[in-house]
């Protein structure tokens, strides 16, 4: 396969499903996510996975995906500044849903979502994120494909593209589209990078 093989498209609700279970496998092995959810494994996928449907089902972020004969194999969200972080007021609105949701796993996420906000610009931008690919197609330009159409995004609108991400190789990767590095934190004792372009 090449990249000239893969099209890009809006993402559909009746893709919602797939794509969130695309995101859960390939993020499951994250820093991140093995440290608030223990090593990848069928219910630490589901917490992971009912997390990612309700980023993909809010009609405040934009997302596409990547398919490759018809199959999902990559996914990128993004959204304003005005709605990439929950207010307090809508956390404690929404804790019986995310108890639900996470169980005992909860605290973990609600610190690693405050540490995140302590880092977002106060100036307008473009959060984006996630972005994953396919376990089986890594590596082959998918993830290049779906940050190009991002940038070009960014540079059509004349926007500022702010980003979290806790894996150094992506750093290396978000750098070559022009992002930069403007703050490193540990979360739940990992090193994560945040970066603006």
């Amino acid at each position: 396969m090449t990249v000239n093989d893969v099209t890009i498209e809006k993402l559909r609700e009746s893709d919602i499903h797939l794509t969130s279970v695309l995101l859960s496998e390939s993020m499951g092995t994250n820093p991140n996510h093995i440290s608030i959810f223990g090593s990848p494994h069928p219910a630490a996928q589901k917490k992971q996975r009912k997390m990612f449907e309700m980023v993909l089902e809010d009609p405040r972020n934009t997302t596409f995906i990547a398919k490759l004969n018809h199959e999902i194999v990559g996914s990128m969200t993004y959204t304003t500044s005005d709605f990439c972080q929950i207010s307090k007021p809508k956390i404690i609105q929404s804790l019986p849903k995310f108890i639900n949701m996470f169980g005992r796993n909860l605290f973990s996420v609600l610190r690693w979502r405050a540490n995140w906000a302590t880092h977002d610009p106060a100036y307008k931008h473009v959060h984006f994120g996630p972005l994953a690919v396919h376990q089986s197609y890594q590596g082959k330009g998918i993830g290049k494909l779906l940050l190009t159409e991002f940038c070009h995004y960014l540079d059509d609108t004349g926007q500022v593209g702010y980003l979290e991400t806790d894996k150094a190789e992506n750093v290396s990767l978000y750098e070559k589209f022009g992002f930069k590095v403007t703050e490193t934190d540990q979360v739940l004792g990992v090193k994560n990078w945040f970066m603006v372009r």
